[in-house]
């Protein structure tokens, strides 16, 4: 059917609640284990440009209901297992390097091509909880102090999908990054601010490029880490986008909100 021209508001909030779970297996050997379980609630509606009438609007909302309906998605994401090496005084006295190697599991819920069954009229998803394939993981963490109590760290997160799962997707490839300050004031208390980098590239269907993939985006970062007891700390951070990209013109990509992480930590 033809309806007047019309936009499609949609907004996405996320929540992830993740696992870690690191065990010790030598002196400056570890593996590290993430299970992420997601909650992404999608809110939808039509906004018309022109004017409609009532049937026309009707219209307008089954094909908002096709593509993108209103509703909550959530499930266990795609886990990861990472095997890490720690070392100190990598560049000078008191400073801390780690690396991790390692994959992802893909236990997170996949989709059809969602632009095949969007040409048919159908109803899809393009939402997926992870890649339906073992992806390569990279990881690299420094830490250093630099005087009284003040320190620096650095991060480096990599994510390299290297074939199609069994529905022809190949997932894009993700490089996360960030630069931070800390300050401590008290032996309990370490305050944080910094600067976080994301890049996305295409993800793919069948060879063809995902229009709604390809990402860079950047961010400031502030946070606080508390000190409970031996062994056990709480974190707060919060990041603000500053500014984003998309790396395809005319594609749909979610332009990123404020981001607020919790942590408990716990060594036993």
């Amino acid at each position: 059917m033809t309806v007047p021209i019309h936009k499609h508001a949609v907004e996405l909030r996320f929540v992830r609640y993740e696992f870690v779970a690191a065990y010790k297996l030598a002196e400056r050997w570890e593996v590290w284990l993430r299970a992420p379980y997601d909650v992404k609630e999608r809110t939808a509606s039509v906004e018309p440009v022109e004017p409609a009438t009532s049937a026309q609007k009707d219209d307008m909302q089954r094909n908002l209901n096709i593509h993108h309906p209103t509703e909550t998605l959530e499930g266990f994401s795609d886990f990861s297992l990472l095997f890490v090496g720690r070392g100190n005084d990598a560049v000078w006295s008191g400073d801390i390097l780690a690396f991790a190697v390692g994959t992802s599991i893909p236990v997170g819920k996949t989709e059809e091509n969602p632009y095949l069954l969007g040409d048919e009229g159908l109803s899809h998803e393009h939402i997926q909880f992870g890649t339906g394939t073992f992806d390569p993981l990279l990881e690299l963490y420094y830490f250093t102090p630099i005087s009284g109590r003040f320190s620096a760290s650095a991060n480096a997160l990599c994510k390299f999908p290297l074939y199609e799962n069994d529905k022809r997707y190949r997932g894009p490839m993700e490089l996360s990054a960030g630069l931070s300050l800390a300050f401590a004031p008290t032996d309990r208390l370490s305050l944080r601010a910094g600067w976080s980098f994301y890049h996305q590239s295409y993800a793919h269907w069948d060879g063809e490029r995902d229009i709604n993939s390809g990402l860079i985006a950047n961010g400031a970062v502030g946070g606080a880490s508390y000190k409970v007891s031996n062994g056990l700390f709480l974190s707060l951070d919060v990041r603000v986008p500053v500014s984003q990209s998309t790396l395809a013109d005319g594609g749909d990509t979610f332009e990123q909100g404020t981001v607020v992480q919790l942590g408990m930590s716990h060594s036993f």
